[in-house]
């Protein structure tokens, strides 16, 4: 299921949210991990990021239900940043982590930004990685960071930082706790990896 090619669909823009009516098409996006199904009648609803990456790719189109035109890519950006200003990054991230054959889900909020699945696990076993995306040259303070390392340690997750550089290439790094003992390093350290994915 989790990275077979979708075939297109077609999904309505209404009040801010992106939902796909069609009972067949919201079971198939749902089981190549799109979407949440909303309700009995199992109406399926895409965040911006599955959307925008799903348009990118020609596998959606999206009318608009009051004026029943079709929302192009940049439509819908401008549409989704409005609402949320950090959306391009985001989807930068998200669609890096998507082309490389992970399924990505939304994450719980303290700007971590997604759930992770390694490959072949979702369906079958929980998300392993929290995502949080920043840009290249961003600050961000030392202790925003650390609650983020313990907020996924909490939940028995690997943080991985998502760096966006100049290019809006991303590069991916493995943040967790240092303890410091006397002059030497035990317990959990910090690694880094880039490139290839996380």
């Amino acid at each position: 299921m989790e990275g077979r090619e979708v075939e297109s669909f077609t999904a309505v823009y209404r009040r801010g949210d992106v939902v796909v009516p069609a009972l067949r098409e919201s079971n198939s996006l749902y089981q190549s991990g799109y979407g949440s199904l909303l309700g009995e009648e199992g109406v399926l609803t895409l965040n911006p990021c599955e959307t925008l990456f799903l348009v990118e790719r020609g596998k959606l189109s999206v009318i608009c239900e009051e004026t029943r035109e079709v929302l192009h890519f940049g439509e819908l950006l401008a549409r989704f940043i409005a609402l949320d200003r950090l959306i391009w990054t985001k989807y930068l991230v998200y669609r890096d982590l998507r082309s490389k054959g992970y399924v990505v889900r939304e994450g719980y909020g303290l700007g971590v930004d997604f759930l992770l699945y390694e490959r072949g696990a979702f369906g079958k076993r929980p998300p392993k990685y929290l995502v949080y995306g920043i840009w290249e040259g961003e600050p961000k303070r030392m202790r925003r960071l650390m609650e983020v390392v313990r907020f996924a340690e909490e939940k028995g997750k690997i943080l991985k930082l998502a760096v966006i550089d100049r290019r809006g290439e991303v590069v991916y790094y493995t943040l967790q706790e240092l303890e410091l003992r006397g002059e030497s390093l035990s317990g959990r350290g910090v690694k880094s990896r880039g490139g290839g994915g996380p």
